[in-house]
C-alpha cells in the first residue's frame, strides 16, 4: 500500500468520526436535512480532491480543512437559495414554547433564530455549538483571532436572548 493509500485511509476514517459532527451544523445552517447531505457530499468531494493534489502537504489540520470547506459550501448554497427568508427575531415564538415533531423543523427554527443576528456571529455560534468545535478551531477555520471569535458568540447569543425575551413580553401584552 502506498503512502497516498495511506493517506486516504486515515481521512476516511476521519471523516467516519466527525460525519454526524459535520452534519449536524451543515442541518443547523441550511435548515435542510437533505440539503446537509448533499452539500456534505460536496464537501467530502472537495476535500479527496485537495488531499489527491500535491499541495495536500499544505493542509495543517484536516479537522478544520474539512469545516471550512463545509462551511464554504453551506454559504454558496444559502446565497443561491431563497429557501431561508430572514425573519425579525421579535416575531418568533419562543422555542420551547413550541413542539419538537422532528428534526427539521428544529432546524428551521434555529436556522430563523440564528438568521436574525449577524452573520458573522451566527457562523461562530454554528461552527461551536453544532460543528462540536473548540473555540481555537472555530478561529482556525475562519482565520480569526480567538477573541474575535470568543466575542462574535457572546454577542450572538445576547441578541437571541434579548430577542426570545423580547418576543416573549409581547406575547403575554
Amino acid at each position: 500500500m502506498n503512502n497516498d493509500n495511506i493517506t486516504m485511509n486515515k481521512l476516511a476514517e476521519h471523516l467516519r468520526r466527525e460525519h454526524s459532527h459535520l452534519m449536524r451544523y451543515a442541518c443547523y445552517r441550511l435548515g435542510d436535512a437533505d440539503e446537509a447531505k448533499d452539500a456534505l457530499q460536496d464537501a467530502y468531494l472537495k476535500v479527496c480532491s485537495k488531499l489527491s493534489n500535491e499541495k495536500s502537504s499544505e493542509v495543517k489540520d484536516w479537522r478544520n480543512y474539512v469545516f471550512r470547506t463545509l462551511s464554504n459550501i453551506c454559504t454558496s448554497r444559502l446565497s443561491m437559495s431563497s429557501r431561508i427568508k430572514i425573519i425579525p427575531l421579535d416575531t418568533c415564538l419562543d422555542m420551547p414554547d413550541l413542539p419538537t415533531e422532528n428534526n427539521e423543523a428544529d432546524y428551521q427554527r434555529i436556522a430563523r433564530l440564528l438568521a436574525g443576528i449577524p452573520e458573522e456571529q451566527a457562523e461562530v455560534i454554528r461552527l461551536r455549538m453544532y460543528g462540536n468545535n473548540s473555540f481555537a478551531d472555530v478561529a482556525e477555520i475562519l482565520s480569526l483571532p480567538l477573541p474575535t471569535v470568543k466575542s462574535r458568540f457572546l454577542y450572538g447569543l445576547e441578541k437571541i436572548r434579548k430577542a426570545i425575551k423580547q418576543t416573549k413580553n409581547n406575547i403575554k401584552k
